[in-house]
């Protein structure tokens, strides 16, 4: 159906919100979409219109969060709230505070729906039954802790990497499960670390259905720095790789924590191709464990059990 090389697909045509509501069964929302979005004035009203062309027999509900834009973004997520105030609600940051403040954790305490879905500013839907369809599968399958569908990655409006393994953009989740800000907040990955407590509490599945857009793009938080800084990113990796063995050995999951540290590690050494760079990013670790020693040694003595 999609091909390398093939022009990307449009987003959807959002519907106005008397038909979107129109079909909604119950009062209670069935499904919170998050979108963090920065600096997304080309692409929002993508994300947004894909929100807005589900076709569903239940109540959703879309918040998204724009960390103080200076681009026009802020003003079109705006246009929309006051178009569609029954479906979006808004949060304004008046200050960027990233990456300290992280948006996931902030989107998370103002869900109320049973499911969580995510879609960033600068991704869309093309699926129009794509939550639909994740809550009907959901729905039979309690022990699925974490459901993905396919996605397209797409460069300056051409696929060039067809019928991936969702990201993010595809993920639903139950809310049921809690994503611990003390974590969420310090890791620079979120999607490392949602995953690893996800998969402490069920099954993933990732049905074969195309349902979303990923745009690699230099403007995006990691589009830019994958091709051209290698070792920032590792580095970020073995972060978050170390509060994700950090969590899980709090909860009492040693052996997998064992190989988070060790993935960590491993990052460490492929951020330092020279001696100068191993220096630096032997520092780097040294000011984590000393954040938890504890931590490690408890690993340590565990380890040697």
């Amino acid at each position: 159906m999609f091909k390398e090389g093939d022009p990307a697909p449009y987003s959807l045509e959002p519907l106005c919100e008397e038909e979107i509501t129109k079909n909604w069964n119950d009062k209670e929302v069935m499904v919170s979409i998050l979108c963090p979005t920065f600096q997304h004035a080309g692409y929002i009203e993508d994300a947004i219109k894909g929100f807005l062309g589900q076709k569903t027999g239940f109540r959703y509900e879309v918040i998204i969060r724009d960390d103080c834009s200076t681009d026009g973004t802020r003003e079109i997520v705006d246009r929309y709230q006051k178009a569609y105030p029954k479906i979006i609600r808004t949060i304004f940051e008046a200050m960027n505070r990233w990456p300290t403040v992280k948006a996931l954790p902030i989107l998370l305490s103002a869900a109320q729906g049973k499911y969580i879905a995510i879609c960033e500013g600068d991704d869309y839907w093309i699926d129009e039954y794509k939550i639909q369809k994740q809550v009907r599968f959901l729905e039979k399958n309690d022990n699925i802790s974490l459901l993905k569908t396919k996605d397209l990655s797409v460069e300056d409006g051409v696929i060039i990497s067809p019928l991936r393994a969702g990201g993010t953009r595809t993920f639903m989740y139950p809310s049921r499960i809690k994503i611990p800000e003390k974590f969420a907040c310090r890791c620079y990955f979120g999607d490392i670390f949602l995953q690893a407590v996800l998969r402490t509490q069920g099954d993933f599945y990732t049905l074969n259905d195309v349902t979303a857009v990923w745009r690699k793009h230099s403007g995006g938080v990691f589009g830019g720095l994958i091709d051209k800084d290698s070792e920032f990113i590792n580095l970020q990796r073995s972060q978050t790789n170390f509060w994700v063995a950090q969590y899980l050995y709090e909860q009492g999951n040693p052996r997998s924590a064992r190989r988070h540290v060790v993935r960590s590690l491993n990052n460490i050494m492929d951020a330092s191709p020279n001696d100068k760079k191993l220096i630096m990013a032997t520092l780097y670790f040294n000011c984590l464990l000393s954040s938890a020693k504890d931590f490690m040694k408890n690993m340590i003595l565990r380890s040697a059990e």
